[in-house]
């Protein structure tokens, strides 16, 4: 791999993250090419190592999951990565780890979260992988930095539906990249450090690029607020009356978890929490982090982790049942009359949807109030705000969001001042970060590793190149090009007619 790194410098690569046209498998890769006494050094470092969810859609039979291609930078060489780190816990950017494990592969050392290694733990005992193939540990937290000869790393919390996710500042020769993660704006989290906009600011003549998550760049405004989410699941609460509310929440987002039972406890709601196996897990790993329902619960409302009818007794009647299901089991009464749902998700629960229009059970959802899905990925005025944080006007370059996207908002961002790369970066091209101009300098072919399991354990990975995949599989796309490429057309309008004068 070392032979396209021909010059001195910082060599940026997305792996996973740039895909086609889905949104998943994020992994990216950073190499400082130094010399010294005329030999060159290289100190590689890898962010994220997730799983492409769509991976039924590559056509391999008995597929189990999907993962970035990084096998010749874990081969002997030059610049085998000196650390992998993990920006957050969520399965796009960590499940990786688990497959290359099982696939014989030998990990350098991790650095992340608490949380993070939390779930990760809970994933390698799952998938039994034995304690010697297991990689060192690392905690990080806001503010820790480490050092690897010409590289760098400076750890910045971010804004995301999870505990201890982070941003990370890189820095190597004259250069410096901030690489977002996953993150938003919003200074309103709940038991969660927010983006540390003060670093930020104290860093803004230094940022040459950002490396950003554009997840949710389609959408104008601000990334809704979660003090905004826990006013409107109160307000709905309040207004509707009912003993009864059901508030399913996605499971990989504990902010929700902890929104929906503050909001519960404003409303002097008891709360049991009822959900699959998933469920149980992070609501375990919340606890385990060192958050007590009980403790915040006092004596003003009883908490619950079973659904028995004892338990429900003693709620008489008057609860909120938290959790991920599809289903409302007959032992809650729920009817018409006592009952009200606030779907929090806008597809995963659809089998529930349908259930309370059976039962004449009328309920509100995203589509109703945008602001219950609770976000974790920061819109277009997000990163205008952070454009205009950083005094030298960074380069950013996407990452986290479809090749069709960046191309289309090429033309809104020039006009608010948002400088792009160019060309726009895919999977597996490798770029030489300069001082205000990226050079691309290898277009190698980008390819997924389905990974297969077999009926003893195993496992073992099947090459496939990377297609579009839209429209196939279990995940489908949430937006079309057409719709998207309208919407930034109807985004520069606006901005352009209120720019002018006469209005």
């Amino acid at each position: 791999m070392e032979k396209e790194l021909k010059d001195t410098g910082l060599y940026w690569q997305p792996l996973g993250g740039n895909n086609i046209d889905q949104i998943s498998g994020h992994c990216y890769r950073y190499t400082a090419v130094s010399r010294n006494r005329g030999k060159k050094i290289f100190e590689t470092i890898i962010v994220d190592l997730g799983k492409f969810d769509n991976h039924q859609a590559l056509g391999v039979k008995n597929s189990s999951a999907a993962v970035p291609d990084i096998r010749r930078l874990l081969e002997a060489g030059k610049d085998i990565p000196k650390a992998l780190f993990l920006t957050h816990s969520h399965p796009d950017h960590l499940n990786g780890i688990v497959h290359y494990l099982k696939n014989g592969y030998k990990l350098p050392p991790l650095y992340a979260g608490k949380y993070t290694f939390m779930i990760l733990y809970d994933l390698l005992v799952e998938y039994h992988v034995p304690r010697s193939l297991w990689p060192k540990f690392n905690i990080i937290t806001d503010g820790s930095k480490i050092s690897f000869s010409a590289l760098e790393i400076e750890v910045i919390s971010s804004s995301h539906t999870c505990f201890d996710s982070f941003g990370l500042i890189i820095r190597s020769g004259k250069i410096c990249v901030y690489h977002t993660g996953d993150m938003k704006i919003d200074q309103s989290l709940c038991f969660r450090k927010p983006t540390n906009l003060k670093r930020l600011k104290e860093l803004s003549r230094e940022i040459d690029y950002v490396v950003a998550d554009f997840y949710g760049i389609y959408s104008d405004g601000f990334a809704p607020k979660e003090v905004d989410t826990y006013k409107r699941l109160v307000k709905i609460i309040k207004k509707n009356r009912k003993k009864r509310i059901f508030i399913p929440v996605y499971p990989t987002h504990p902010e929700m978890y902890l929104m929906a039972f503050m909001a519960a406890l404003k409303c002097q709601k008891n709360v049991i929490f009822y959900g699959n196996t998933d469920f149980f897990t992070y609501l375990k790993m919340i606890v385990e982090y060192g958050l007590s329902f009980e403790g915040m619960a006092g004596k003003r409302i009883k908490v619950f982790y079973s659904h028995n009818k004892e338990d429900i007794a003693e709620t008489e009647g008057n609860f909120a049942v938290i959790g991920t299901y599809n289903d409302i089991p007959p032992v809650f009464g729920a009817t018409h009359k006592n009952s009200f749902g606030i779907i929090t998700a806008a597809t995963f629960f659809n089998p529930l949807k349908g259930q309370m229009n059976l039962h004449n059970i009328k309920f509100v959802t995203v589509g109703d109030f945008p602001e219950l899905q609770g976000y974790g990925h920061g819109f277009l005025g997000d990163y205008e705000a952070l454009n205009n944080l950083l005094d030298r006007r960074p380069v950013f370059i996407p990452t986290h969001c479809p090749v069709f996207m960046i191309d289309d908002v090429r033309e809104l961002a020039a006009f608010i001042g948002l400088k792009l790369i160019s060309p726009t970066p895919r999977n597996n091209q490798i770029y030489l970060l300069k001082k205000r101009t990226a050079k691309l300098v290898s277009s190698l072919p980008p390819k997924w590793l389905v990974v297969i399991y077999q009926s003893d354990g195993t496992a073992y990975f099947t090459e496939v190149f990377q297609k579009p995949t839209s429209g196939q599989g279990f995940l489908k796309r949430t937006i079309s090009r057409r719709r998207c490429a309208r919407r930034f057309k109807a985004y520069l309008v606006r901005r352009k007619h209120e720019k002018s004068p006469s209005s």
